[in-house]
């Protein structure tokens, strides 16, 4: 029981990182407290919320007070949880990821061959992708390396593409994540730091390169941290739809066996 008596579920929200999901018709209320969750539970709440598919959700988290918020989407509310958690301008994610942005341009900064043979054919072409939008990361020789993310029309964006020399949620990880939300995936810190970054994109209507530097946790336990450059280019199609792309090129990598009460449940995945 709280001290003093009290309403227990929210003293253990506030102070054991406890989160309370209320469904009531077609929106829920999540509430919890933003410093005090772990990344795990979050992670099951952010599966449980896709498989619900709310239409309205409020965000109630602590702040001196209880404060309430209206959020969109399930992306929106990871960002916001992340925003919460790390600040609202802070990519540096408990030294899980830490991404330096880069002048996207190749006469300030050394860049990848293929990035700037990819920024020329982008550019060229005014952002817009042809009917198989492939075709220009082949042409830049950066297929392999490449995730295609469409923004749908409920504020998620659907993982269209991802190429399969992206081998870190295991072999098949692929061709599992396709039509799935950014945030459908394995690792939640990775997966939030991306979907910031691909929405940056759009909002800016231009390149953003950046030097990262990240480990990412896969179902199968084995960890990865890895130091790697990304481009991230903002694309329409023809027929106006949104996209975005993320292209990386990897400078290194170590792998580690995860401890058992860390590594992801591979049912999460």
């Amino acid at each position: 029981m709280p001290p003093g008596g009290g309403d227990p579920l929210s003293y253990g929200v506030r102070k054991f990182g406890m989160i309370e999901l209320a469904a009531a018709g077609a929106g829920v209320r999540l509430r919890l407290q933003p410093t005090a969750i772990t990344d795990r539970a979050l992670t099951q709440i952010m599966f449980l919320l896709a498989d619900l598919r709310p239409r309205r959700m409020v965000l109630t988290h602590f702040a001196g007070d209880w404060c309430h918020e209206m959020v969109p989407g399930i992306d929106a509310l990871a960002l916001r949880i992340e925003q919460l958690k790390s600040g609202p301008r802070s990519r540096h994610l408990d030294k899980a990821f830490h991404a330096e942005e880069l002048v996207a341009d190749p006469a300030v900064t050394a860049m990848p061959e293929s990035f700037v043979r990819l920024m020329a054919i982008w550019t060229m072409r005014g952002g817009i992708l042809p009917d198989d939008p492939r075709r220009p990361f082949r042409r830049a020789h950066c297929l392999g390396r490449t995730t295609l993310v469409e923004h749908a029309g409920d504020s998620r964006m659907l993982v269209a593409f991802r190429g399969r020399r992206l081998t870190h949620y295991g072999a098949a990880g692929w061709s599992e994540a396709l039509g799935r939300s950014v945030y459908e995936q394995p690792d939640m810190r990775f997966s939030t730091a991306a979907s910031q970054v691909y929405g940056e994109a759009h909002a800016r209507g231009g390149p953003i390169l950046e030097a990262c530097e990240g480990s990412i946790a896969a179902p199968s336990g084995i960890g990865r941290r890895s130091i790697y450059d990304r481009l991230i280019l903002p694309w329409q199609t023809e027929d106006g739809r949104r996209m975005v792309s993320g292209v990386s090129h990897l400078r290194g990598r170590v792998d580690w066996k995860v401890p058992a009460n860390l590594a992801l449940s591979s049912t999460s995945s």
